[in-house]
């Protein structure tokens, strides 16, 4: 293995799968240096790097922050003089420029997630980008600018015919399947946006799992960005990581019980030397990937 440290258990069968993902990750920080793009390893991935040197061990992806200003550039750069052969850039909920989320993926790889494998989209091992917006001042519009955040992600949860049964989630959920696809998606995602241009105290990572309490962070955890080691390289991180990560996870240092670690992980299977298809259609267009939100 490339990037993986020498040594390490591998106890729950990941550590190829991590190198194969860290091949991506070492893409992007180059491409991002190269071009003067700011980025920071968010959530899990930031965790891992420091409390564990690199992966969490039983973690299965890996995720980052952008700004939108950022991943605008990203996209751009990529998109002009990227690297297409080994790499995809998938964009979810993309509308007039906006995101939910993108992911950068493997070619000639799989990587199988059991509410995605029957659409005919990319599907090969990814890094997420998460955008890390300007959240308002206001208490009340921080709220709003959450529930429309919200509301996009669980109109992608409904489409992916997420299962949750019960309860006002579940509830949501099944309201939610009988609307058009991208009902409202555009004006949730606007919402989200809106404050990108605004001089705001802090960043916010409503789009992602995080609850309201613990997804709105000072702008000083993040300026200026600071290379941490991860497995045998150096990617960066918020530079007040520790702040982050308290907010964010609370007793960071405790490891999750064995029924939260399995609802942490994402992939039914894998495969490093073929591109799963879901369709026999065998051109370049994947004809779903307008329904991935």
């Amino acid at each position: 293995m490339m990037y993986i440290r020498d040594g390490l258990e591998d106890k729950y069968g990941f550590l190829k799968l991590q190198d194969k993902i860290l091949e991506i990750a070492v893409y992007i920080d180059a491409l991002c240096n190269e071009n003067g793009i700011d980025y920071c390893l968010m959530g899990g991935s930031a965790l891992g790097a420091k409390r564990h040197g690199g992966f969490i061990p039983w973690d299965d992806d890996l995720d980052v922050f952008m700004t939108p200003d950022n991943y605008e550039k990203f996209r751009e750069v990529f998109l002009n003089n990227g690297d297409k052969e080994r790499f995809y850039l998938q964009e979810w909920g993309a509308v007039d420029g906006m995101v939910t989320i993108s992911k950068i993926r493997l070619n000639n790889t799989s990587y199988i997630e059991p509410s995605l494998k029957d659409w005919d989209i990319h599907h090969g091992i990814y890094v997420d980008i998460f955008i890390l917006h300007n959240c308002p001042n206001n208490i009340l519009a921080r709220l709003h600018q959450c529930f429309w955040a919200k509301y996009v992600i669980m109109k992608g949860l409904a489409i992916r015919k997420y299962d949750r049964k019960k309860g006002f989630l579940g509830l949501c959920l099944k309201l939610m399947s009988k609307m058009p696809d991208r009902f409202l998606v555009k004006h949730g995602l606007k919402q989200v946006y809106k404050y990108r241009n605004k001089n705001t105290k802090c960043f916010c990572n409503f789009l992602g799992r995080a609850v309201f309490k613990n997804a709105v962070y000072d702008k000083s955890y993040f300026v200026p960005t600071a290379y941490v080691p991860f497995e045998k390289v150096k990617l960066k991180a918020p530079v007040n990581l520790e702040k982050f990560l308290s907010l964010r996870f609370g007793d960071y240092m405790k490891p999750p019980s064995k029924e939260q670690i399995k609802l942490q992980q994402h992939a039914e299977s894998w495969d490093f030397d073929t591109q799963y298809r879901a369709s026999s259609h065998k051109n370049d267009v994947y004809r779903d990937e307008r329904k991935l939100i």
